[in-house]
């Protein structure tokens, strides 16, 4: 039975869909559920090489009918890590898996205390779910999350500001994500014009190439709203992850949009959700997000997006309290 369904059309939020099974909490049963769900709605059997039938035939086998649920939510966390998806996850009462290496043994690239303690000293201000900053011919805007609503009102008023500096730079690292909306509210400032980013596919079928037909992914300039033409440079790091990397793909590639730092986390995919016979919740990635790379080809952008620039921040820059990657941002504006 549906119980909840958010729009995937309108791209609300970073949900897709949330349906109940079957009330039979047995282990087996609740393995086959979620094997069957991911199936049916995972997105990226291809793009990654990973064969399904497979991995139900080396894991259906471990399940015992007298599995205590900590057992059984290790045994499903373990299959569903063959994934090598963030977007996957099961959730139980006591436990929450996910696959974390999209960006462990990468370089953080971040220091939030670094900023506060060498560059803000105190002198940062706050407008709605911007942290900005103002070098004096640079503006910088530091948004943590994507889940922070961004209202017009606050892209107005920072665009009017800052209207005579030589450029913003949005930093987007450690952002983790949140509402896709507001990665196209923002998105949608950037552009003086109806502008095709690339396309988009939902599941459609129990085939594991079964997609809806592509839909043009457009951003649009609201009427009457305050827009950047001047430069805008975006800071990212292996932990700007999901609608980050929705607005990091919308942004790149535009004229005055230049990506510094590391590579993007990933996170193409919106999920899907499921609630299991024993409660747990498991969600999966059931979209796809194909953007234009640089050389006019097709990029999934589930692995993550390569900036224009790769800068990595050292140690030794570190212990100079030097931000390298925002360093690179204000140089490479400065000399425009």
């Amino acid at each position: 039975m549906a119980l909840l369904v958010v729009s995937a059309l309108g791209l609300s939020s970073c949900e897709l869909l949330f349906m109940k099974t079957s009330a039979d909490p047995s282990p087996l049963t609740v393995f086959d559920e979620i094997w069957g769900f991911v199936d049916t709605h995972y997105s990226f059997f291809a793009l990654k090489d990973v064969d399904w039938n497979q991995i139900r035939a080396e894991y259906r086998p471990r399940v015992g009918s007298d599995m205590t649920d900590f057992e059984l939510f290790d045994l499903l966390s373990e299959m569903l890590y063959e994934l090598r998806d963030g977007h996957v996850n099961l959730r139980s009462p006591f436990d929450l898996s996910r696959h974390w290496e999209w960006y462990l043994g990468y370089p953080q690239n971040f220091d939030a205390t670094l900023l506060e303690r060498e560059y803000f000293r105190g002198d940062q201000e706050y407008a709605g779910p911007f942290v900005v900053y103002d070098f004096g011919d640079v503006a910088y805007l530091r948004y943590p999350s994507f889940s922070g609503t961004i209202a017009s009102e606050h892209l107005d008023y920072l665009f009017t500001r800052f209207a005579g500096r030589a450029g913003l730079i949005l930093d987007l690292r450690d952002n983790g994500g949140g509402s896709t909306s507001n990665a196209y509210r923002l998105a949608n400032r950037l552009v003086d014009s109806r502008t095709e980013r690339g396309y988009q596919q939902y599941k459609s079928g129990p085939g594991h190439e079964d997609f809806t037909e592509a839909q043009p992914v457009v951003i649009v300039p609201p009427a009457g709203a305050v827009l950047w033409q001047k430069p805008f440079v975006v800071l990212t790091n292996r932990s700007s992850y999901s609608a980050t990397n929705t607005f990091v793909a919308l942004a790149k590639g535009l004229d005055q949009v230049r990506v510094i730092g590391d590579t993007t986390g990933g996170g193409g995919g919106i999920p899907a959700y499921t609630e299991l016979s024993n409660e747990w919740i498991l969600r999966v990635s059931a979209h796809r997000f194909i953007a234009e790379d640089e050389g006019g080809g097709q990029l999934n952008i589930e692995l993550g997006i390569d900036p224009d620039e790769s800068v990595d921040m050292t140690d030794s820059d570190l212990e100079l309290g030097k931000d390298t990657i925002l360093e690179a941002a204000l140089s490479y504006i400065r000399e425009l």
